[in-house]
Parts: C-alpha cells; sequence; structure tokens
C-alpha cells in the first residue's frame, strides 16, 4: 500500500496517530515523519507534533514556531533532547511549521514529551520551575546543583557527587516537585512532574511500567486536553501497544487512543555499544552494517519489493508473522508475540543512511564523557 494513503486510512477520526522508529539518527525516519504530519495537518487537521524529547525544553521550540525569536539551527540544537534536532531534516520540519503559522489561522504547536535533560540531568526542568514560581531560600544552590550538563556528563557528574551534595540536591528536588504540583500553571506542573518521573527513574522498581514512559503517557493526555489531533514521535519500543519485556509502554497505557505505526528497516548502517565498565555511558560504540536474523520481521518486511513499503496489519495475512519473534533494536531482537496487537501498520525502509555526523558526534560524546564542544553539522 502507498504509505500517503495508508496514513489516511488509518487516521480516521483518531485524535492521536502515534509514529515510530527502529532506530534513532536514520535520515529517511525523519523525513517520513515530516511528510506524514504535513499530510496530517494540511488534510486532517491535526494540530500538534510531539516528540520523545524533553517537556522543558520544547516549550523554546514551541515558541519558535509560533514565530519567537532566534534561528532555527539553535533551536532545534538546543530545545530537542538526545541531540535529535543536530539534522537538516528536523529544521526543515520546525521551519515549515513557523511558516504554516503564519500564513494559517489554524495554528500547528510542537512539544516535548519526555523527561529533562536527555533523561539524565534535571536542569532544565527546574530552570522552567523556578523562573514561573516566587523565589525561596534554596533555589539559586538547587539551579546550580542541577545543572548537570549534557547526557553523558550528567550521568556521571551525577554518579561522582559527594553523598552530602547529591542527598541536597536530590532533597531539593522533591520539595520543587511539590511546590510545583500546587501551581496553577499547568506547565509547571508539568516541568514538576518531568522531575518526579526523573527521581523515579533513579530508583527503578523491577516491576511495571517505566516513569519515563508514564510521564510520557501522562503529558500526551495533557496535550491533548489543548489539542485537536496530534501527531507523537518516538522510538518503536515506545509506542507499541504491548508491554515489553513485561513492562506497558507508552503505547499501551495510551490504549484505545492511539494509531501506531512502526517503522523498520532492512540494510544500512546499525549503531552497537558495548560497556566496558561499571562507569554510566563507559561505552565503545561502534557503526556495523545490518544483519537481518530470519526470526526479525524486518527479515519479512525485506520480501516486499518495494524501497518503501507499508503494510496495514490489520488486513495482513496471518502467515506474514510466521517464525517472526520481534524487531530489530540496537542489534538486538525487541520480542513482540502479537504484531497486529502491537501495531495498526509497518512502513518499512528497504535501505537507509545515518544523520550525517551523528555516529561520530555520538562515539565522541561517549570517548570523552560529554566534555567536548559540539560539533558543527556536516553539509
Amino acid at each position: 500500500m502507498v504509505l500517503p494513503q495508508l496514513a489516511r486510512d488509518l487516521a480516521g477520526d483518531a485524535r492521536v496517530v502515534a509514529l515510530g522508529e527502529g532506530a534513532h539518527n536514520i535520515t529517511q525516519f525523519y523525513e517520513l515523519k515530516d511528510e506524514l504530519f504535513r499530510l496530517l495537518v494540511e488534510e486532517h487537521g491535526f494540530t500538534a507534533f510531539v516528540m520523545e524529547s524533553g517537556f522543558a525544553e520544547g516549550l523554546a521550540v514551541d515558541a519558535w514556531v509560533h514565530g519567537g525569536p532566534g534561528e532555527v539551527e539553535t533551536v532545534a540544537r538546543d530545545g530537542i533532547t538526545y541531540r535529535f534536532g543536530e539534522c537538516e531534516p528536523m529544521r526543515r520540519q520546525l521551519t515549515w511549521m513557523r511558516e504554516w503559522n503564519a500564513a494559517n489561522p489554524a495554528k500547528v504547536s510542537f512539544y516535548g514529551m519526555d523527561l529533562p535533560g536527555s533523561s539524565t540531568s534535571p536542569g532544565p526542568a527546574v530552570r522552567a520551575c523556578l523562573d514561573r514560581l516566587a523565589a525561596l531560600p534554596g533555589d539559586e544552590e538547587l539551579r546550580r546543583l542541577s545543572d548537570l550538563g549534557g547526557r553523558t556528563e550528567a550521568a556521571i557528574r551525577y554518579r561522582a557527587m559527594p553523598a552530602a551534595e547529591r542527598a541536597r540536591l536530590l532533597d531539593g528536588l522533591r520539595d520543587l516537585v511539590e511546590r510545583a504540583a500546587e501551581h496553577d500553571d499547568g506547565v509547571v506542573r508539568r516541568c514538576g512532574a518531568s522531575i518526579g518521573a526523573f527521581l523515579a527513574e533513579l530508583d527503578l522498581e523491577e516491576t511495571g511500567p517505566y516513569p519515563r514512559d508514564v510521564f510520557m503517557a501522562e503529558t500526551v493526555r495533557w496535550i491533548l486536553e489543548r489539542e485537536e489531533r496530534i501527531v507523537v514521535s518516538a522510538h518503536n519500543a515506545h509506542v507499541r501497544r504491548t508491554p515489553l519485556h513485561g513492562r506497558p509502554m507508552l503505547g499501551g497505557l495510551l490504549g484505545a487512543d492511539a494509531v501506531v505505526i512502526g517503522m523498520t528497516y532492512g540494510s544500512g548502517p546499525e549503531v552497537r555499544f558495548t560497556q566496558r565498565s561499571p562507569r554510566p555511558f563507559d561505552c565503545e560504540v561502534s557503526l556495523h552494517e545490518r544483519v537481518l536474523p530470519p526470526n526479525a520481521v524486518e527479515s519479512r518486511l525485506e520480501r516486499l519489493g518495494p524501497p518503501v513499503a507499508a503494510v496495514d496489519l490489520r488486513r495482513a495475512s496471518a502467515g506474514l508473522f510466521d517464525g517472526v519473534e520481534g524487531t530489530l533494536a540496537a542489534g538486538g531482537l525487541d520480542p513482540v508475540d502479537d504484531f497486529p496487537a502491537a501495531y495498526d501498520a509497518l512502513v518499512h525502509v528497504r535501505r537507509v543512511t545515518r544523520v550525517p555526523g551523528a555516529f561520530e558526534r555520538l562515539r565522541a560524546e561517549f570517548e570523552t564523557g560529554g566534555q567536548s564542544p559540539r560539533e558543527p553539522e556536516s553539509p
């Protein structure tokens, strides 16, 4: 089936269309999501793009697409976490959103739905809260303690904190969560909730949903109180409706509220991580050519032929999944017992390329503990 027509058919009257991706920093996935978002805005009245990115940081991105000051390169770099904004397709999408808003009475918005600081630093959410709350003694120390830096740097700095300093940070974060929860500003309450989920991830339970996925699902529901119809973008592992390793994920927590389209690929580069020590993010990062095992759904989808194949799982032959045990992610297999229960459709790209410079930035970040300055985007 042709992808635009499948998107039209699936959208129906759904308020949420969730777009997955089998790996991050894949150029073709960014481009397909941009194409589908534009179609859903123009033809079906969707009003927001919601991304697996920090909620607090996303406030600046939304201000920019509504006409705020700044350059798209800076806004995308600083306002989209995990460094997902450091690529040309994402910048094109944000620029299109800004131009749409300038030309149309029906506006589109951008939201992050994830934890602050690429899930390793509470600093951005702390700043967003304190900038909107009446000042109290201790706020400036909390602002300083919580500013841990970028993803890898923050994880290492938090682990190395003296016990007394870490205790002051955690106590200050807990107090801020309580203050934010009592505030009448919904943005403050959401930022506070993201800090609460950050704290819960530090003391993760062995069973039940991840606090991160719970926060993302709650944030999507919060956004639906403000927007008519939304596109949600995240990894396949998050948007799936069925549990992963026994834990409910974002898609499952949203339940029937979302149409879910997963995205997979057959050949192209695949990033793998080999842990070298217990230190956070002390990994060897290597790039390999993807090899498809026979029990991966990607092997079955490769037989479909077109460069981009769209499969409506509501109508797919049951035999399509004979012998299939899951979908590939980071060099391993994420198990899926029932594909039509997990996804409404799969979009398969036969060959992909990585975002220029993304692997080099990732490897440099892990090798230096996040201390090196950002490199300029490759032309």
